[in-house]
């Protein structure tokens, strides 16, 4: 029997991946208190923890973990506090087996990485695992090339001859703080390329979602770009994790993105704007008069957004969007960003000085 989290495919984001490893930490604690979560929370991601946006960053993060069925959130508003995005007072981790001893029927001799494990309480699922990376400490000790780092998941393919297990573990109780890190196993994860397009000399990248508005604004941009140094293809939740490339571009001191209006376009700027901080890059911010413009487009169907939910997604937008952007998603609708194609965009010039000036 396997957990929910060894069940795992997608991948979630590096700062959600690295607080779901704090909580699977916990895991031996079936309800676990707000308390609890800042602690974990303070304990992955230290920096984000004591910015300005902390509260944003830990509701933006727990609903991405309770997403992919990690945690359960409450349902009942009494159990959210009263801070805007909301936070709540306790979740719930899915019942995992038995913890069972930390060592099995022979005696064990952990290499020195892994000699937390003497007291720590595994299930039999994480003893192999770790099994597989004591014999890969073991035997790669020594050997600088084999020491030599790999992409996360030619690493997991030496070590378990499974490319994705690495996947999984690195959201589980065996990547917690003060446990296994990537840099023992000499991997890392090798963020997704990110198309992108020299516009100017300037100083700002825009990030759009979608391809044929990526070609679009492109296009429309490149006889007279402004302030705009490049457009870069986000390629939808690939950009939460190749937001770290842009730190490759020359001379960019702002990132601005421009997606769907639903629930996924507008987790995936703030997803990646909490990768992007880690890696010295500075806050994404909304494409304001896009959105504006997007705004007065008639909406389709989409998903029925839960209120807190819904506040906390719009936090990422400005303020004078908020509202109807939030009136948007709990009605159960949608903008999708090629409404605004580009024989509209041709001929309305607002949205570049919005979108592009300083």
């Amino acid at each position: 029997m396997t957990s929910s989290t060894d069940q795992l495919q997608v991948l979630l984001s590096p700062a959600a991946a690295q607080l779901s490893a704090a909580l699977q930490a916990r895991a031996d604690r079936v309800t676990v208190s707000r308390a609890t979560l800042i602690e974990a929370f303070r304990e992955a991601l230290p920096g984000a923890a004591s910015g300005e946006n902390a509260r944003t960053t830990l509701a933006t993060l727990l609903y991405e973990i309770a997403e992919h069925g990690i945690i359960d959130l409450p349902t009942s508003r009494t159990k959210w506090d009263a801070g805007r995005p909301a936070l709540p007072e306790q979740v719930r981790i899915p019942t995992a087996p038995p913890a069972r001893s930390s060592t099995p029927r022979q005696q064990v001799s952990w290499r020195p990485e892994l000699n937390w494990a003497y007291g720590t309480r595994l299930t039999a699922s994480q003893t192999q695992d770790l099994l597989a990376c004591n014999r890969w400490f073991r035997d790669s000790h020594g050997h600088p090339v084999r020491r030599a780092p790999l992409p996360l998941r030619e690493r997991s393919y030496e070590i378990f001859r499974n490319e994705k297990r690495l996947d999984t573990l690195i959201t589980g109780a065996l990547f917690a703080p003060g446990r296994l890190t990537l840099n023992q196993l000499a991997t890392y994860r090798e963020p997704p390329p990110l198309a992108h397009h020299r516009l100017g000399d300037g100083d700002t990248v825009l990030v759009v979602e979608n391809s044929d508005t990526y070609a679009t604004l492109r296009n429309l941009l490149k006889p007279a770009p402004g302030s705009m140094g490049y457009i870069a293809f986000g390629s939808g939740r690939a950009f939460e994790a190749s937001v770290e490339n842009i730190a490759k571009l020359p001379d960019i001191h702002r990132i601005v993105y421009y997606g769907d209006l639903d629930a996924e376009g507008i987790a995936i700027p703030a997803r990646a704007s909490i990768n992007g901080a880690q890696h010295g890059l500075p806050p994404i911010e909304p494409a304001a008069s896009l959105y504006r413009l997007l705004l007065a487009h008639e909406p389709t169907a989409g998903d029925v957004i839960a209120n807190e939910r819904a506040h906390s997604l719009t936090a990422w937008l400005p303020v004078e969007l908020r509202q109807a952007a939030y009136a948007l998603l709990t009605k159960g609708q949608r903008l999708a960003q090629e409404a605004t194609n580009r024989n509209e965009l041709s001929i309305e010039p607002d949205w570049r000085r919005w979108a592009i000036s300083p």
